[in-house]
């Protein structure tokens, strides 16, 4: 009887707690019901999570319907932030090799990676028409008079490559492969092209240019390839003002920084990091529009208070389809600029330097091709700005389809 007890006591909890979790997340979608609903976004994935799908005959026939219950409820189940950083802190506490795909070091938190096969692939034959299209590019800017320039920047993990423990795969032989072929096809078509890895890796203490909770560069990292970008715009004949060392003065805000990797461990994260930024030293009036619509004349988009976390979309509001800063100087060059998120900390500061900056993210601007708009536009300078595990990757790089 003792035993009988016993067993009882173990299982009316976990089956209680089976019945309770469904039952209070039916009763938190009960608009007006008791219960706070879950966020339809979780911050913690930089995702919209999944709703509850409306029953139709062809959903329900095809079994979409019932799919997409589960996968809502898989988002929406009551408690799920507390349950999952639980689950985090107790994998944490364990020393797993990896949590949440995250590996985790004493300084840095870095992407888990498995080894790449990339045996089937023929990454020259890629690389070189990845250079013919942004030759395309080039032709199509120099031909009216305009510079073009391509400027690759590394992801925190390949600057941060040392810092990965001995059992985990860093796929540099991968990603050497890669630029290798990207670089030799970027030559051989004679495409101006400026790779920041050489120049940042030389310095001794590269956390200060590539955050250690995000795969992108800080802020001061922008601000060197923003330095590097203007020596060679200037080489090229363009003359406009440069934000010296002695000019600019960088801040770190007190605010906890949620990075791409202390995201995924849920903020429980022993490695934080404060995010920068600057005062502007020149006192230039502008105007901004995002997608058409006038927005505040701001670059940094920052909380009212300092315990509100901060995200690198701190950097001109995040990815946006496209950005117009207006700055009224007309005898200032203009500029475009077309990449990735590597672009949002670099605008920040270049547009300081011209009269007017304009900025497009392929991935998501769908009103014209990136032919389409330079010739609309006609800007004297095109930057395209992009990671170097991105240099083969068509989505948003070198679309110029009329």
């Amino acid at each position: 009887m003792k035993d009988k007890r016993i067993k009882l006591l173990l299982i009316v909890p976990v089956v209680g707690f089976l019945f309770l979790v469904p039952l209070l997340t039916l009763i938190s979608k009960i608009p007006g019901g008791p219960l706070t609903p879950t966020a339809s976004y979780s911050v913690w994935e930089n995702r919209t999570m999944a709703v509850f799908p409306q029953l139709t005959a062809e959903g329900f026939w095809d079994g979409s319907y019932f799919a997409g219950w589960e996968t809502a409820l898989s988002d929406q189940f009551y408690g799920r932030d507390y349950w999952l950083k639980a689950h985090t802190q107790y994998a944490m506490l364990r020393r797993s090799a990896s949590v949440n795909d995250v590996v985790i070091t004493e300084e840095t938190l870095l992407p888990q990676q498995t080894a790449t096969d990339y045996s089937g692939r023929n990454l020259d034959a890629e690389a070189q028409a990845m250079a013919e299209n942004l030759a395309a590019v080039r032709d199509q800017v120099e031909d009216y008079g305009g510079t073009f320039l391509y400027v690759g920047v590394p992801e925190q993990r390949s600057m941060l490559e040392s810092s990965y423990p001995d059992w985990q795969t860093t796929n540099r032989d991968y990603r050497q492969a890669l630029r290798d072929a990207f670089v030799s096809a970027m030559a051989a078509e004679q495409v101006p092209f400026l790779e920041m890895k050489p120049l940042l890796e030389g310095r001794e203490d590269l956390t200060d240019l590539y955050s250690t909770v995000d795969h992108h560069y800080t802020l001061l990292g922008a601000y060197e390839t923003y330095l590097a970008v203007c020596d060679r715009l200037m080489a090229a004949g363009w003359d406009f003002p440069v934000v010296t060392e002695e000019q600019i003065t960088f801040t770190a805000l007190p605010n906890p920084y949620l990075g791409t990797y202390n995201r995924k461990l849920y903020g429980q994260s022993p490695v934080t990091e404060l995010l920068w930024v600057c005062e502007s030293p020149m006192e230039v009036p502008f105007t901004r529009q995002d997608d058409g619509e006038e927005v505040d004349a701001e670059v940094f988009d920052l909380p009212d208070s300092t315990w509100q976390y901060v995200y690198y979309t701190a950097y001109m509001g995040g990815d946006q389809a496209e950005t117009i800063l207006d700055t009224g100087r007309e005898d200032l060059p203009k500029v475009l600029i077309w990449g990735d998120s590597f672009t949002n900390a670099f605008e920040s500061l270049a547009w300081m330097s011209f009269g007017e900056m304009r900025s497009i993210d392929l991935r998501y601007y769908t009103e014209k091709t990136l032919s389409q708009y330079i010739d609309a536009y006609r800007p004297d300078i095109v930057l395209c700005i992009r990671d170097d595990l991105s240099y083969l990757v068509t989505e948003g790089n070198g679309d110029i389809a009329p």
